[in-house]
Parts: structure tokens; sequence; C-alpha cells
């Protein structure tokens, strides 16, 4: 995996911990200005070709946001959202999917696993 490859747009309710730990591992990561909302995020994220990754259960309904219109979302839904438990399992789904398997994807990214819609 070539992390440099995987671009990334943290929602601001990732917490700076976090995005500290993935820029380490060289991942190309941007957090979303405070204060920016939904829609705006995702202009963002299709404009720069980034996945989106947030808590907020919106960018998990596929009918607020369609997965096939971004190059990838990842919803955690992880409780509760302890920095280890929750870079763990970020990181682990970052290592076995290919930066390309994340487009028009959404990602349920759980403690143990991920869900992935659609289904291939």
């Amino acid at each position: 995996m070539h992390p440099s490859k995987i671009r990334i747009l943290a929602d601001e309710n990732i917490p700076a911990k976090i995005i500290e730990l993935l820029e380490k591992e060289n991942f190309n990561i941007k957090r979303a200005p405070r204060g920016t909302d939904d829609n705006e995020i995702a202009n963002i994220a299709k404009s720069e070709n980034r996945i989106i990754i947030t808590f907020d259960r919106d960018f998990g309904n596929i009918l607020l946001f369609p997965p096939q219109q971004y190059s990838g979302i990842i919803f955690i839904r992880i409780r509760p959202p302890l920095i280890n438990t929750t870079f763990s399992a970020i990181l682990n789904l970052l290592k076995l999917v290919k930066p390309e398997e994340f487009k028009g994807k959404l990602f349920v990214l759980l403690a143990h696993g991920f869900r992935v819609y659609p289904k291939d």
C-alpha cells in the first residue's frame, strides 16, 4: 500500500490525535475547516478527490450522500470512540482496501471490521 496515494478529508469530528497519527503513517490527510457543513465537506471531497472520514451519521445515509458520487466515504461507528481502537480500525481498513476500491463506496467502520455499500 502507498499511503500517499490515499487522499483523505477528515470531518471536524475526527480527533486531532487521529489525524496526527495518520500523518505519521504518511497519509495525505486534510481536516475540514471548523463549522463546515456537510454539503460543503462533500463538495471539498469531490473537488479534491478525497475520501471523507467522519463520525457523522448523515454521511452514512446513502440517500443524502450517494456513495457513487464520491471518492469514498468512511463512516466510523465505533463506540466508545477511543483513539487507539479507532485509529487501529482506520489503519486496518486503509491497508486492506486498495485506493481505487474506495471510489463510489460507503465503508461503515466497526471496531473489528467494516461493511461496504454497495456490495460488489
